[in-house]
């Protein structure tokens, strides 16, 4: 999401708050402020400030800025409250009276982690919090958010003087990452195989077919759109929304596989895709047992497969076109 078209939502929920006496009068509101409490850019809080201002909900006092009240009378001397202490309704952003918009931070987090995954099978990196906000456009609040999540998820971590570090990627950490993932991803699809669709999985089926048939022209498009529905579209369907989290945050030997197609090329991809079919075979057939079982000894294989590729990326020295990330190892 850009800054286009918040304002007009900023401006309506500041307003209402100022309706209900949750943003005092007198209070000063600096655009900074603002957009650290919303979690949002500065430029449509701006925006947003501005048209309060000429809407005489606020009005520009000479020493601090925007000023809640309609007049400098009844602004009186301006007070410096702490907006993040403030009980405000923020529920127009939080989908409660309107269009339910996602926070910030959620719309940043895939593009930092796939950037993050994307470094580090080729070193150690300090992540800049100042770099995620000025790429973005975001306040340093949602910067520091992603990165909690991403800690989290454990893909990175402070190190002893307190900087972001991810990577590097060793063989080791993608040995743990795959036991985990052959416990939890079959299981998942498992849990889903009763309510998919069949006539989705033939399709699937015959996609397959397709890409076995023209193996020597795939695309890393191709085997990517194979692989998503695999493991990401199908174990999708399980019921246990934490499993199914927790299975898409594994997935990073993907992540490996397609960084050595784009520096090495796509090679004969005909044992994976194999491994595909024989687990949709037994999903068409309503084999929930027998899909589970394919499935673990694919991502057995293919891991060893990964494996090798991690090693051979290895020797690559991949230039990092991300402000945030600085190379140190």
């Amino acid at each position: 999401m850009r800054s286009k078209g918040y304002y007009s939502l900023v401006r309506t929920l500041l307003k209402e708050n100022i309706r209900q006496g949750r943003i005092p009068h007198g209070t000063r509101l600096y655009t900074a402020a603002v957009a650290d409490r919303l979690a949002l850019s500065p430029p449509p809080v701006r925006r947003a400030l501005d048209q309060l201002m000429e809407e005489g909900v606020l009005i520009l006092h000479p020493q601090h800025g925007y000023v809640v009240g309609g007049n400098v009378q009844e602004a009186g001397q301006p007070g410096r409250e702490n907006l993040h202490l403030l009980d405000l309704d923020l529920s127009l952003l939080e989908g409660g009276k309107s269009t339910p918009l996602a926070p910030r931070w959620e719309t940043i987090l895939e593009e930092v982690k796939r950037g993050v995954l994307r470094a580090i099978p080729f070193g150690t990196f300090q992540i800049s919090e100042t770099g995620i906000c000025d790429h973005f456009g975001v306040s340093r609040t949602v910067s520091r958010e992603v990165l909690a999540r991403l800690d989290t998820q454990g893909h990175v971590e402070k190190s002893r003087s307190s900087h972001w570090i991810v990577g590097p990627l060793s063989a080791r950490a993608l040995d743990e990452t795959h036991e985990m993932r052959r416990l939890l991803e079959p299981q998942a699809l498992m849990d889903a195989a009763p309510r998919a669709d069949q006539k989705r999985l033939l399709v699937m089926r015959r996609e397959i077919e397709t890409l076995r048939r023209r193996d020597d022209v795939l695309t890393i498009e191709d085997i990517a759109a194979a692989e998503a529905a695999l493991h990401r579209e199908l174990p999708g369907g399980c019921r246990n929304r934490r499993m199914v989290a927790n299975v898409l945050n594994l997935q990073i030997a993907p992540v490996v596989d397609d960084l050595f197609r784009e520096h090495i090329g796509v090679q004969d991809e005909s044992a994976l895709l194999d491994e595909h079919d024989i687990v949709l075979a037994h999903l068409t057939r309503r084999d929930p047992e027998g899909a589970g079982q394919a499935l673990r000894r694919h991502l057995d294989l293919q891991h060893q497969r990964t494996r090798a590729r991690l090693k051979v990326l290895s020797i690559f020295d991949a230039p990092n076109d991300l402000p945030y990330l600085t190379r140190i190892h």
